[in-house]
C-alpha cells in the first residue's frame, strides 16, 4: 500500500512538473519532456491492465457460451411435444397492461379497511375519554383530583 502511494505521488509530481513547463527534475534542458513509455512503472502498469482485460474477456466469453447452452436446453424443454401449444403466462392471463406499482396493503381491500379502522380508533382515543364501568358506589378518584385539569365539555 505504501509503495503504491509512493508511486502515485511520483506520477503526480511528474505531471505537475510537465504542466509547469521546462523543469522535469533533471535540469537537462530538454524542455520538461517526460516520456512515460520509458518509465518502468508505467510499462508495468500498462501490462497489468492488459492482462486484466484479457482475463475479463475470456471469463465473459465462457459465461456467455454457458448461458447460450442453458437457453437452448430451456427452449428444447419448453417445446415439449411437437404441435402442442404452450400455456399463456400469468401476465397474459391477467391482461392488466401497464399499471402502477401499488403498496402491499392496497392489494387487499378488507385488510386495508381493517387497518384504517384500527388507526381511526387510536385517533379517537385522543379526542374522547374512555367510559369507565361502575364497579360499586363512588369511592373518590383513585389517582386523586388535579385542580388544574378539566376533562369536561364547555357549553356555549
Amino acid at each position: 500500500a505504501k509503495a503504491e502511494r509512493r508511486e502515485q505521488r511520483k506520477l503526480a509530481a511528474m505531471a505537475k512538473r510537465a504542466r509547469e513547463g521546462d523543469d522535469d527534475g533533471d535540469n537537462d534542458g530538454d524542455g520538461g519532456n517526460v516520456s512515460l513509455q520509458d518509465d518502468p512503472l508505467y510499462v508495468a502498469a500498462e501490462q497489468k491492465a492488459q492482462q486484466k482485460k484479457q482475463r475479463r474477456a475470456s471469463a465473459s466469453a465462457a459465461l456467455s457460451s454457458a448461458e447460450a447452452e442453458e437457453r437452448r436446453q430451456l427452449a428444447a424443454a419448453e417445446a415439449g411435444v411437437e404441435g402442442e401449444k404452450r400455456e399463456a403466462g400469468r401476465q397474459i392471463m391477467k391482461n392488466r397492461g401497464l399499471t402502477r406499482e401499488r403498496k402491499k396493503i392496497d392489494r387487499n381491500p378488507r385488510v386495508k379497511n381493517r387497518e384504517k379502522f384500527r388507526k381511526a380508533v387510536i385517533r379517537r382515543k385522543g379526542q374522547v375519554r374512555e367510559v369507565r364501568a361502575v364497579e360499586s358506589n363512588y369511592s373518590g378518584e383513585a389517582s386523586g383530583i388535579k385542580k388544574n385539569v378539566t376533562h369536561s365539555t364547555k357549553f356555549k
